[in-house]
């Protein structure tokens, strides 16, 4: 599921490009692709009798987990496409996986082991292969990269507390649908909320752009982010964020494919890299309530016996 989940993600970037070329940007792209869901997510709920109520922790976990971390994400990371290439935001921000490991070690005490940390290693030297620094920023200064390197690390720190907040919270249990549904809505509504003083929602694109959009909106608010919510409840988080490096790999062949880029003997030695990642990750795939740290000694304790 969670696999399924990357190439989801992997593949949008290539829809997304199109979009920018029409007139979208960042901010309509946030907001279109969590609201365009929406209605196919309440009509999937009607349908499969989904209950539509919300407990007052529930709403406030959507709220800050979902526009707090996962609406922020995606605004920095097509927010830094300005500033440099897409190849140097997609490297920094694929330092998630680093990041969620660190955040689960530091909060929850939950060890990493040595398939894990050889995982992480693998991972990271082969998303330094798929940064492309040479030419990709446009040959701009340190100075004019900078916002743009600091987005796009936020982005992914953002995102690791994404991953994490949803394995150690509520929403973990919660129906994948609905969590979808509601927190594409809440997304919806802070990006509309910050487009008032930034104006930048283009409410008028062009029929082939929202076409586009609606199929990012329905691969990744749809059916990456619930596949993607319950490979976190299988795996843990920072398992399943070294299974999500699968995204990289799936945008760099769909660039290859579909936009004629090149595919460089250092771009397919980051795929390999990548590829041994997820490997050496598969065999530290332990149910998340099995995996738990020192702070919940007496499930370990349990599981050992």
């Amino acid at each position: 599921m969670t696999c399924v989940s990357a190439m989801l993600f992997g593949i949008t970037p290539v829809l997304a490009s199109k979009t920018y070329e029409m007139g979208s940007n960042a901010l309509t792209l946030t907001f279109y692709r969590n609201l365009l869901a929406v209605p196919v997510l309440l009509i999937l709920m009607a349908v499969r009798k989904i209950p539509f109520g919300l407990t007052g922790k529930q709403t406030v976990l959507l709220s800050t987990i979902g526009g707090g971390l996962r609406a922020t994400t995606t605004f920095m990371l097509y927010a830094s496409y300005t500033y440099i290439g897409i190849g140097t935001a997609t490297t920094l921000h694929f330092l998630y996986p680093l990041f969620t490991a660190l955040l689960c070690l530091l909060l929850f005490h939950q060890r990493m082991g040595l398939r894990k940390c050889i995982a992480l290693a693998l991972a990271i030297a082969g998303v330094g292969c798929f940064a492309g620094f040479s030419g990709s920023s446009g040959g701009g200064s340190l100075r004019s990269m900078l916002p743009g390197l600091i987005l796009a690390v936020a982005s992914s720190m953002t995102y690791s507390g994404y991953m994490t907040g949803i394995e150690h919270t509520e929403l973990k249990e919660m129906n994948p649908t609905k969590v979808s549904c509601y927190m594409g809505l809440s997304n919806a509504l802070i990006i509309l909320l910050l487009n008032l003083p930034l104006r930048q929602i283009n409410f008028f694109l062009p029929p082939k752009a929202m076409a586009y959009t609606f199929i990012i909106s329905i691969c990744t608010s749809f059916f990456a982010f619930a596949l993607l919510q319950l490979g976190i409840r299988e795996l843990g988080a920072s398992t399943a964020a070294i299974f999500c490096l699968l995204e990289p790999i799936t945008s760099v062949l769909s660039g290859w494919l579909l936009l004629g880029e090149a595919m460089t003997p250092v771009k397919a030695c980051g795929c390999l890299l990548v590829l041994g990642a997820v490997a050496a990750a598969m065999g530290d795939t332990k149910p998340a309530s099995e995996s738990e740290g020192t702070s919940d000694g007496n499930k370990n304790e349990k599981s050992l016996s």
